[in-house]
């Protein structure tokens, strides 16, 4: 199995959304950019369903007039399977005895779409197994990570010598990370990669064409059902990183010059995104 610890970070496809009144007001994907005296950070985020190459001439210009890009992960060490597996499996606790029995039903439907057999998830923690499940929906329909936008971007900034910083440091803070969740958060990042597969191919097409185009409603909607459904997944994958976000730009600002923010999408929409979390320190993020 390929481990696309990015994809699950990005939030698993969500695109890129901000307020309610300025769902559809540009075009191309969402870009908000902060400004403080001099200093500039420009807030992508991206939309990893992809089928052909992606590229954008608005958010490749904002990219090259910055001098350092902030990405979620580190470059891989080549060994980012070992280190999931080694906390991702627990022999001694089957996925089957996290679920309910509908669930189970769902986690093994969904497993067969993408030609999966459930017996070879029945070993996983429940968020490794919602890995699987993502990167087995996006092979069986072709949702290639090389044809998404964070393919694109950090080719450009290795080729301009920007300066890369990542917000975990390296592949086991990653790995840490999903190890912590609770075991409602757990459930629900695998719940919630089914409902992507029970949604389909079609809708993760329909989505990206949205954020393509700049429209964020079907995102937004879908954040919407994420916190009402899955309300501590939603609560640690997002909430909490989005609040660590916040002082993170300060700094950045602080710094001078200008930086590029790239995150997966779900973390620029919705009622906790970290433009909101910005306002709450005093800044101003913008739609451009």
């Amino acid at each position: 199995m390929r481990v696309d610890r990015r994809q699950v970070l990005a939030g698993l496809g969500v695109a890129a959304a901000g307020p309610v009144r300025a769902l559809a007001n540009a075009a191309g994907p969402a870009l908000w950019v902060v400004r403080r005296r001099g200093a500039r950070v420009s807030l992508f985020g991206d939309n990893p369903y992809q089928r052909a190459p992606w590229r954008s001439e608005r958010i490749e210009a904002a990219l090259s007039q910055s001098k350092v890009f902030w990405r979620e992960t580190p470059e891989g060490g080549g060994n980012a399977s070992g280190l999931f597996f080694a906390k991702g499996v627990d022999p001694a606790r089957p996925l089957s005895s996290w679920l309910t029995a509908g669930d189970r039903a769902r986690v093994t439907a969904a497993a067969a779409a993408v030609n999966l057999g459930d017996a070879a998830l029945e070993k996983f923690r429940p968020w490794l197994a919602a890995i699987a499940l993502e990167d087995g929906f996006n092979a069986h329909f072709g949702f290639k990570p090389e044809y998404g936008p964070e393919h694109d971007l950090i080719a450009i900034a290795k080729a301009a010598g920007l300066r890369i910083r990542s917000e975990f440091a390296d592949e086991a803070a990653i790995i840490d990370y999903f190890a912590s969740f609770s075991s409602p958060a757990e459930v629900g990042a695998l719940m919630r990669a089914v409902d992507d597969i029970e949604a389909g191919a079609d809708a993760a097409d329909r989505n990206a064409r949205a954020w393509a185009a700049g429209d964020q409603r079907p995102d937004l909607a879908a954040l919407l059902r994420w916190r009402r459904t899955y309300p501590a997944y939603y609560q640690r994958i997002l909430v909490e990183r989005n609040r660590r976000w916040a002082p993170r730009v300060q700094t950045m600002l602080d710094g001078g010059g200008t930086t590029f923010v790239l995150v997966g999408g779900a973390h620029l929409v919705g009622p906790d995104n970290i433009q909101r979390q910005l306002a709450m320190a005093g800044l101003e993020a913008v739609r451009v």
